[in-house]
């Protein structure tokens, strides 16, 4: 299968578990027809104000803890729930959702990729907010069909950031728990979890657009 097919049959996939990620009905999901705009809950996960004023906040609400955003974006990432419950169905399989165990067979995709720890492209990949958006198609380009948003930039501002973050203690603890509710595993990142990623020049120039730079400890 092609890239673009695979990413579309794993995105229709976890359409189909949405309404259990995100405690919302299913129907809002896994019928492409349905306004998804509409929803007040949804709207107050993304930030945006009315279904006429879809306006997409680089960091939006889901990603922080309680919905409250946090400018400094100390507390970015720390709903860590939804993006492990994205990452368990689709590492570990949908079924996984539901069963004690971590669920899943010798088809997972955790085997198939070799995946038994989280990285930063993984979170960067289960924050960008294509589950929630209006779009039901995804071009190649990474360019949202319907919403114009720029999933390739959010998934790269998003990494970026994770990478030079990854040792403090709040992504530590992040990754702690994301690795205990997908692979029952106990543990923290390493450095070759990030490492396995691509380092650029462009996380200094990202870390000071996002302003967080003033970040310097391990808050």
């Amino acid at each position: 299968k092609s890239i673009p097919d695979a990413r579309a049959n794993e995105i229709k996939k976890l359409c189909g578990v949405a309404g259990d990620i995100f405690d919302l009905p299913s129907k809002y999901f896994t019928n492409p027809s349905f306004e998804r705009a509409t929803i007040p809950e949804i709207q107050q996960l993304l930030g945006v104000t009315s279904a006429t004023n879809q306006t997409y906040k680089p960091f939006p609400p889901v990603l922080f803890p309680g919905l409250k955003e946090d400018k400094s974006l100390k507390t970015v990432f720390g709903n860590w729930e939804l993006l492990a419950r994205i990452l368990k169905a689709s590492l570990r399989g949908v079924t996984s959702l539901h069963q004690g165990s971590s669920g899943g067979g010798a088809h997972t995709n955790s085997l198939k990729w070799s995946v038994c720890q989280i990285t930063p492209g993984l979170i960067a990949w289960a924050a960008a907010i294509f589950l929630l958006s209006l779009d039901t198609e995804f071009s190649s380009s990474g360019l949202g069909k319907k919403s114009n948003i720029s999933y390739k930039n959010l998934f790269y501002n998003y990494k970026k950031v994770l990478v030079a973050k990854w040792t403090t203690r709040h992504i530590v603890s992040i990754v702690a728990d994301i690795n205990r509710y997908v692979f029952k595993a106990v543990k923290g990142p390493t450095f070759n979890s990030a490492d396995q990623e691509d380092h650029t020049d462009a996380i200094d120039r990202a870390l000071a657009a996002l302003d967080m730079d003033s970040d310097s400890d391990d808050q």
